[in-house]
């Protein structure tokens, strides 16, 4: 069964649409003679933060000090607009997936938690399979307790203990989509039932079932399969060295990330890479 999404979709929407067209409203008035401008020789630049939020800075330089200011201007009020318009979209896309997640009703007998998340392995296109005794548990997000890959040095110097407590495997160690070196997850997934997402369209019960005689275990979706409960932004990828080659964090090149969503994560020399899929836990059987 999928668990049905509310008109806060539409809401949503709406509302980005509104800051788009004030923001588009107040850039045009910014180089618009008799209206609020910027200060003279500072620069309007718009970027997004991780969750796709429009950020507006305002960079000073000394007048005078850098006369190709001047010339660009022209540039600038072309692609003011379409900088909005691309930071609009990014907004609009990650706005709906955080607050749809938060809208999906709660099937009968389940309770929401803080979100966790699933590293998967398996077909992106079969919607049951086996292999789950494969799959880890991260549950707080990962990404913000990670360490960045010019900071290996120092969590090696830290006798491999990261800034927020968790140790460093340098035999089988971890990647996400931005570059940060991240714990492991809890391996295995423990058998239940899941409320699963990848904060796109499907959301349904994930169920994991125990052991058998071989130690394989099964999984098995309520609906969809497993590409669409996969959240396509996160990327992660386990390596581990291979003998004698050295392979390491160092060796990863930095230059990789950030990893476009959807695609595999890249390569390390020196090192076997394995890509997970990441699903967003949002509900466990009460």
């Amino acid at each position: 069964m999928v668990y049905p999404l509310t008109s806060c979709i539409s809401a949503v929407i709406s509302a980005q649409l509104l800051i788009f067209v004030c923001c588009a409203t107040w850039s045009v008035g910014a180089f618009t003679p008799g209206r609020p401008s910027i200060p003279s020789g500072a620069a309007l630049t718009v970027g997004t933060n991780r969750w796709g939020s429009v950020t507006l800075h305002s960079v000073s330089s000394n007048d005078g000090e850098n006369k190709d200011e001047i010339n660009e201007n022209d540039s600038r009020k072309k692609s003011i607009g379409s900088d909005l318009r691309r930071a609009f979209l990014a907004s609009t896309a990650a706005a709906v997936t955080y607050n749809v997640v938060g809208a999906i009703a709660t099937p009968p007998g389940f309770k929401r938690i803080p979100t966790q998340f699933i590293a998967a392995l398996g077909d992106p296109d079969l919607s049951s399979g086996t292999g789950a005794e494969t799959w880890g548990l991260w549950p707080v997000d990962p990404g913000p307790r990670g360490v960045r890959l010019d900071r290996y040095d120092q969590l090696e110097m830290s006798g491999g203990t990261a800034p927020a407590g968790w140790t460093f495997d340098g035999s089988d160690w971890w990647l996400e989509e931005h570059g940060l070196i991240m714990e492991t997850p809890n391996f295995p997934l423990e058998p239940g039932r899941y409320l699963v997402t990848g904060g796109r369209l499907v959301t349904t019960i994930l169920s994991i079932f125990p052991p058998d005689d071989n130690g394989l275990m099964r999984w098995d979706l309520g609906a969809g399969k497993l590409y669409d409960v996969t959240h396509l932004p996160c990327r992660a990828a386990r390596y581990r060295p291979r003998e004698g080659e050295g392979g390491s964090p160092g060796t990863a090149k930095r230059s990789d990330f950030p990893v476009t969503p959807g695609a595999a994560m890249p390569e390390v020399q020196g090192c076997d890479k394995q890509d997970y899929a990441v699903l967003f836990v949002i509900g466990v059987e009460a």
